[in-house]
């Protein structure tokens, strides 16, 4: 058994203002992510959260620390980690 993959929930950030402005931003922080050893598998907006965005990326623990301190599109975050049998 492992973590292999992490369900991000978030807020955009208010200065990214609209859609155009997530996609850019999202598409540097997709670049970022790889670089840190994790890849992202899909992003959007959640139904039924009072969160507004949603990253699921996979990888290894160690690779998702590395990301922990970076600048990210979304602020108030949290992070379920999933344990794959």
């Amino acid at each position: 058994m492992e973590i292999k993959y992490f369900v991000i929930y978030g807020t955009w950030k208010a200065e990214l203002k609209n859609a155009s402005g997530v996609k850019k931003a999202m598409a540097e922080f997709v670049k970022k992510v790889e670089e840190a050893g994790l890849k992202i598998q899909f992003w959007g907006s959640p139904y039924g959260t009072k969160e507004n965005a949603i990253i699921v990326m996979k990888g290894t623990v160690e690779a998702y620390t590395k990301i922990t301190m970076m600048e990210t599109p979304y602020t108030n975050a949290k992070t379920h980690m999933v344990l794959i049998w």
